[in-house]
């Protein structure tokens, strides 16, 4: 869990505790709930964000890679643009 995960959780949990004191009851159970909803979201898409960044960081690396690749093979000398498609009349 992250650090974010973690202080959510232990606010929905302290919110849930003040509640069932009494004091101010209206206020707290409410703010416990939507804290710990945002707990559970924040806790199932910690490892697919990860995962998608990763993933972008991989993808953005190989662009990169075939960009350069690319730019240093292939330079046309009379200044036109390599992969050019005719427009159609």
């Amino acid at each position: 869990m992250t650090t974010k995960t973690k202080a959510l959780l232990g606010i929905s949990l302290t919110s849930f505790l003040i509640s069932a004191t009494g004091v101010l009851w209206g206020l707290f159970l409410p703010v416990g709930a939507i804290v710990f909803g945002l707990f559970i979201i924040f806790y199932m898409l910690g490892k697919e964000s990860a995962l998608f960044d990763e993933e972008q960081r991989l993808r953005r690396s190989l662009a990169d890679k075939y960009a350069s690749d690319s730019r240093s093979s292939q330079k046309p000398s009379d200044g036109t643009v390599p992969f050019a498609v005719p427009l159609r009349s």
